[in-house]
């Protein structure tokens, strides 16, 4: 059993792109081992910069999809975080009774309250300080509150919907 049994590839991208229409993020379907299956919206420059790069890669998105997994699979509901830059990061998980299938991933968007860490960003990219204060003003920021509204509704309509099949 996969996450397409749950949802066919057409069903899964519309929530993609529902979500990421939403939020003004993009989003993924992954498997339990983090493998992108689907996607749907761009990246915004410093998330490309960051994510072309191995070691910013690891250490700005990976080691915080390695602890969302972890909490999401023990709280069985969305997680939702900030990446090391400081940006938000969301894990919807998907399950099949106790089976732990995938999850649908968000990020991206800074957090209205909060400052993306520049000089950790550029450290890690090997690109100046204000090349990344230059990327960080295309960033979209959108309210933590209105993440969990959005996140948490699509939590529901994806259990609901297979506990209705």
């Amino acid at each position: 059993m996969n996450l397409y049994y749950i949802n066919d590839e057409d069903e899964w991208q519309q929530i993609l792109d529902d979500l990421s229409e939403a939020l003004n993020m993009p989003t993924a379907l992954v498997d339990p081992q983090s493998f992108v299956l689907q996607e749907s919206g761009e990246r915004h420059e410093l998330c490309k910069a960051i994510r072309a790069n191995k070691e910013s890669l690891i250490g700005i998105c990976a080691r915080t999809q390695k602890f969302m997994a972890k909490e999401a699979k023990e709280t069985r509901k969305p997680v939702i975080v900030s990446c090391e830059a400081n940006m938000t990061k969301c894990m919807i998980p998907v399950f099949s009774d106790a089976e732990f299938m995938g999850s649908v991933v968000v990020c991206g968007t800074g957090i209205p309250e909060e400052e993306i860490t520049t000089a950790m960003i550029a450290k890690s990219i090997n690109r100046s300080v204000e090349e990344v204060n230059r990327m960080i003003e295309q960033v979209p920021f959108v309210a933590q509150e209105k993440i969990a509204e959005v996140t948490n509704s699509v939590f529901n309509k994806i259990h609901d919907k297979k506990s209705t099949d």
